[in-house]
């Protein structure tokens, strides 16, 4: 056989090992909200195996913080590095600037608690090959989407496995002139009730869900310490099943970043568990 001839197939067959070794795939996708009447982007993270495989995925989604976006997360963890090595589907939904993922008592048409726990996941189970049952799919959110994790969990938990939030505002009522929560729930000062009632931090004194998943993560030097503690003890004081930790480090990406493997891996666990 000649070089030549010897040479092409080499290329071939490294052609072929790279196609077999694809890493995951990411894009964007335009979800509706019949209940708001609009639709919103998201970012789905297909894993290296789903165009070959033919099987089907647990997902785990992945909720941001406040004056985010859907864009946020793929650039705050390498999240496609994720979706390769624990074989799961990973999506980012749009929760806008500051939904805190609520169906907001002041603003009738701002329905996000219903699109994100309801119309993202049906459509993501319409569209993409995923294993369409609470049990394969877990919630990670920083932050806003820390609350709003825990809060999909403890309003839905028929419809989610796992929650886990990191360096997440927990007690809503420690800020009421922050981050627009008072836009979503109402000024504080007339709806301290309200605000209560949509605050993991009151929930977590009577709320029961059982056989589902918590994770609770913040570090050391941030301001929301004090309510993650707050809903820690709280939790342990019921014998609610739960993980906790703290960490050095502040409310910044960098945190997240460092903390997020962590998350993935206690959801995987649950969720192909359910897979077995």
């Amino acid at each position: 056989m000649s070089r030549l001839k010897k040479a092409g197939r080499a290329i071939c067959l490294v052609l072929l090992l790279a196609r077999a070794v694809l890493p995951a795939v990411s894009k964007t996708v335009w979800i509706p909200s019949p209940a708001m009447g609009n639709r919103f982007r998201a970012t789905v993270i297909l894993p290296d195996t789903y165009k070959s495989s033919g099987k089907r995925y647990p997902v785990i989604y992945f909720l941001h913080g406040y004056s985010q976006n859907h864009a946020v997360w793929p650039k705050v963890a390498p999240l496609e590095k994720y979706a390769d090595r624990y074989q799961v589907l990973m999506v980012c939904p749009d929760g806008n600037h500051n939904s805190w993922y609520f169906d907001s008592p002041a603003l009738p048409g701002f329905r996000f608690e219903t699109y994100i726990a309801g119309e993202v996941p049906a459509y993501i189970d319409s569209v993409f090959r995923t294993i369409a049952s609470y049990r394969c799919r877990a919630l990670i959110g920083s932050s806003m989407g820390g609350h709003g994790a825990l809060y999909l969990l403890f309003k839905h938990p028929d419809r989610f496995a796992a929650a886990s939030s990191i360096s997440g505002i927990l007690d809503l009522t420690r800020f009421p002139g922050k981050w627009g929560i008072a836009k979503v729930l109402g000024p504080y000062d007339r709806n301290k009730p309200l605000w209560r009632s949509h605050s993991i931090a009151g929930l977590a004194d009577s709320i029961t869900v059982e056989d589902r998943g918590i994770f609770i993560d913040c570090g050391m030097s941030d301001p929301a310490l004090v309510s993650n503690r707050q809903v820690h003890t709280a939790l342990a004081a019921r014998s609610m099943p739960h993980h906790y930790r703290e960490a050095p480090g502040g409310h910044t990406p960098r945190y997240v970043r460092n903390a997020v493997e962590y998350h993935i891996l206690f959801a995987i666990r649950i969720l192909h568990g359910s897979t077995r």
